[in-house]
């Protein structure tokens, strides 16, 4: 970032003083040798940021083709609504649960300085979009401002006695994961230790399965169980941090719909509870989410 810092300053900062507006191609980049190189999936938007944050922008904006970040998927909802502010957090949590337009590690240059950005549409520019701030407005503070699902993912669940209390079986089963080169997209463990379930993307199921089969079972694992098709549920929104009843709300809304509910997680942060259906249940369980928190009312 100093390296980048000083680089943008001088070939940049000569432009503005004289008035000429810079236009930057994003997504390409060169490493401390000097190799070009690129960014990766999302490269363009942190490029972006990152030249914001050398050039100490008053505001980033992202345009793409949607209206900003959205309360649910309008492909699963049809009266969902763009989110008129949010905060980096709550941004950041929405990025990784499939607001496919941002990448999590864009706002990252923005953070320390605290700069705003807008995600608007270039087809649109009535609408204003969503600022992402450090410090959202109270008044748009609601408990859930996001139901996102993240489709076809691979359920595991192992189980064994021998589990129980023996120091190191999760890191043992997580290591030979990450060494197989399989992302973990979630946990969660039951209080008696006996079972573990870990959910994969489909495209790492059956190489999980393997590795675990050849390296663990009979040994420390009695048992894997796998559900093919599932989706993860996640609800985003700072305003659930403290707030009694969340959860019961949001499971009666699921048993409502007669979904069964495969697994829970929520961080110590509160920003995001998760939960995993079947994939078939998905559509069902967002939209019902989505009424059941007036969602389509954000304003």
């Amino acid at each position: 970032m100093d390296t980048t810092r000083l680089r943008v300053s001088k070939t940049l900062e000569p432009l503005l003083e004289k008035k000429i507006i810079p236009v930057i191609g994003g997504f390409a980049g060169a490493d401390q040798h000097g190799h070009i190189t690129t960014f990766g999936r999302g490269g363009s938007d942190y490029t972006a940021t990152i030249i914001a944050s050398c050039i100490k922008a008053d505001e980033v904006w992202l345009m793409s083709d949607v209206d900003g970040l959205m309360s649910a998927d309008p492909k699963l909802v049809k009266n969902a609504k763009v989110i008129p502010e949010v905060s980096y957090v709550e941004a950041m949590e929405m990025a990784l649960f499939g607001a496919k337009q941002i990448h999590p590690r864009s706002f990252e240059p923005l953070l320390s300085k605290k700069i705003p950005m807008r995600i608007r549409n270039t087809f649109n520019v009535e609408n204003s979009g969503t600022l992402v701030t450090a410090m959202p407005d109270e008044a748009t503070n609601r408990t859930v401002k996001c139901v996102s699902a993240i489709r076809h993912n691979g359920l595991i669940d192992v189980r064994g006695g021998s589990m129980v209390g023996a120091p190191g079986t999760a890191a043992t089963i997580f290591s030979l994961l990450a060494k197989a080169g399989v992302n973990i997209m979630m946990i969660s463990q039951s209080p008696s230790e006996s079972s573990i379930s870990i959910v994969v993307k489909k495209n790492d199921l059956d190489r999980a399965v393997n590795t675990l089969e050849m390296n663990l079972l009979g040994k420390v694992i009695k048992k894997i169980d796998v559900t093919v098709d599932v989706a993860i549920i996640a609800l985003i929104g700072s305003g659930m941090r403290g707030m009694v009843g969340v959860a019961s709300k949001v499971f009666g809304a699921a048993a409502r719909n007669k979904v069964n509910v495969i697994m829970i997680a929520q961080g110590s942060s509160e920003l995001n509870l998760a939960f995993v259906v079947k994939d078939n249940d998905c559509e069902s369980v967002v939209k019902a989410l989505h009424d059941e928190f007036n969602l389509a009312n954000n304003h």
